[in-house]
């Protein structure tokens, strides 16, 4: 029988520099960093440069402050339903069309299925009469609501 023996050569030992009391941090771990890299201000140790980059910190999807309107949106959605003006209704063989005046003098139309208001409303009825809105959004206690906003051609008039 014949045993055959692996032999192993030793790692060689690798320099290291000596630790001063500022590499151990409060944990008492060893901070083993190279201390011949340069800083962006010429001094040893590691340098980062955040400019022209995104704070990873900052939530991705900030919320618009009350009062301020978002310039990406479309025009009818900039506006609140209750400063839209309807202006008139008109049908034919394609169903109903609404006219709305922005409080700039803007005309637009608008039909079932157009987004219309801050609160991401949608037309889901156009009558003779007038347009219904409905409007999703979460309420104070983060329930989440639906309502109906009515919009007619001709409103009421008050009694004398």
């Amino acid at each position: 029988m014949r045993q055959d023996s692996i032999k192993m050569s030793s790692v060689p030992d690798i320099p290291r520099a000596p630790i001063s009391a500022t590499d151990i941090s409060a944990t008492g771990a060893v901070a083993q960093l190279p201390s011949q890299l340069p800083l962006s201000d010429g001094g040893a140790g590691f340098g980062y440069d955040p400019s022209g980059r995104r704070d990873p910190f900052a939530p991705v999807v900030q919320e618009l402050q009350p009062g301020k309107v978002d310039a990406n949106l479309p025009p009818l959605q900039r506006v609140t339903l209750t400063d839209l003006n309807l202006i008139a209704i008109v049908w034919g063989a394609y169903g109903y069309t609404a006219m709305v005046q922005t409080p700039e003098g803007h005309g637009y139309t608008v039909r079932r299925g157009t987004r219309i208001g801050q609160n991401n409303g949608v037309v889901s009825a156009i009558t003779e009469r007038g347009i219904i809105v409905q409007e999703r959004f979460t309420d104070v206690y983060g329930k989440k609501q639906e309502r109906e906003y009515v919009k007619l051609l001709h409103p009421k008039e008050g009694l004398e």
